[in-house]
C-alpha cells in the first residue's frame, strides 16, 4: 500500500512539472513576442520617418514638460503610459501633474504599464497610489525596455533611444508610428497583471500572491508590504502547506494556473 501511494504521489509530481514547463514556454513565447514587437517597431519607425523625411522632433529638456502639458489638453481619447522609471522625466512636473489630472477627471481614461520594480520603493508606491486615486488603470510588467506615452491618435512622446532616459525625448507624429506604439502598448497591456491591491483578508496574504506571480525577491516584496523578509518566508511556507506542493517551482505553477 505505501508503494502503491509513493507510485501515486511520483506520478502527481511528475505531472506539476510537466504543467509547470508549459507554463513557463507561455511566459516565455510572450517575452519573445513583445522583444520582437519592440524589434519591428523600432525598425518600422525609421522606416516611416525616413521614408516621409518628417523625423523625429528633439525635445530639449525644459521644453518636454510643455510639449506633454499641450497634448494633455488638445487630444482626445486614451493615453497609453508605458514606464520605464517614475524617478524621472516630464510626468513629474507639477503643471503636467495637474493637466493629467484634469484630463482624467473630464473623463479621458489613461491606462499604464509600470516595471514591477515600482512596487518595492516608498517612491514608487506613492506614485502608484496618486494615480490610482486619480482613476488610472494600472498593470504592471516583470521588467520594461523602455518608456513612451500615446496621446490618443494625435502623437507619441517617447525616448530618444530606446532604453535611455538619458538621451532626452521625441515628438512623433506620423500616423503609422502611432498606431506602432499603441500596438505595442496593447501588446504589454494583455501581457501585464493588475497592480496589487489592498483589498483581502486583511493579512497581506492575496498581494503576496500576486507579487511571486510577478517573480519579485523576497526581499522586495518584504519591503513592498511593509513586514520582515522572516514574515514573507513564513508566509510563503504557509502558502506552499495550503497548495500542498514541496517547492517555489510548483507553488509558482499552481498559482500561475488557478489566475488563468
Amino acid at each position: 500500500m505505501a508503494e502503491h501511494r509513493g507510485d501515486s504521489d511520483g506520478g502527481i509530481l511528475l505531472l506539476l512539472e510537466q504543467h509547470l514547463r508549459l507554463e513557463q514556454e507561455r511566459v516565455e513565447t510572450r517575452r519573445r513576442e513583445l522583444d520582437e514587437a519592440a524589434r519591428l517597431l523600432t525598425s518600422a519607425t525609421s522606416r516611416s520617418l525616413g521614408a516621409r523625411e518628417t523625423g523625429a522632433e528633439p525635445l530639449a529638456p525644459a521644453v518636454t514638460p510643455t510639449v506633454v502639458n499641450r497634448l494633455l489638453t488638445e487630444s482626445r481619447g486614451m493615453v497609453r503610459n508605458f514606464v520605464l522609471t517614475v524617478d524621472q522625466g516630464p510626468a513629474l512636473d507639477e503643471a503636467t501633474v495637474r493637466v493629467n489630472r484634469d484630463r482624467i477627471e473630464r473623463g479621458d481614461p489613461q491606462r499604464a504599464v509600470y516595471p514591477a520594480e515600482v512596487l518595492t520603493t516608498p517612491g514608487g508606491q506613492r506614485w502608484l497610489g496618486i494615480w490610482a486615486e486619480a482613476g488610472e488603470d494600472q498593470r504592471v510588467l516583470p521588467t520594461t525596455s523602455t518608456e513612451f506615452a500615446v496621446f490618443g491618435e494625435t502623437a507619441v512622446v517617447a525616448l530618444g533611444e530606446w532604453d535611455d532616459v538619458e538621451a532626452g525625448y521625441v515628438l512623433l507624429r506620423d500616423p503609422l508610428v502611432i498606431r506602432l506604439y499603441t500596438a505595442y502598448f496593447d501588446l504589454a497591456w494583455r501581457h501585464a497583471v493588475p497592480v496589487p491591491s489592498d483589498e483581502g483578508d486583511g493579512d497581506g496574504d492575496p498581494r503576496l500572491v500576486e507579487l511571486l506571480e510577478l517573480g519579485v525577491k523576497d526581499e522586495a516584496i518584504a519591503r513592498h508590504l511593509g513586514v520582515s523578509l522572516r514574515t514573507v518566508r513564513r508566509r510563503v511556507a504557509r502558502l506552499m502547506s495550503v497548495n500542498g506542493v514541496d517547492t517555489r517551482f510548483q507553488l509558482g505553477w499552481v498559482l500561475a494556473s488557478r489566475r488563468h
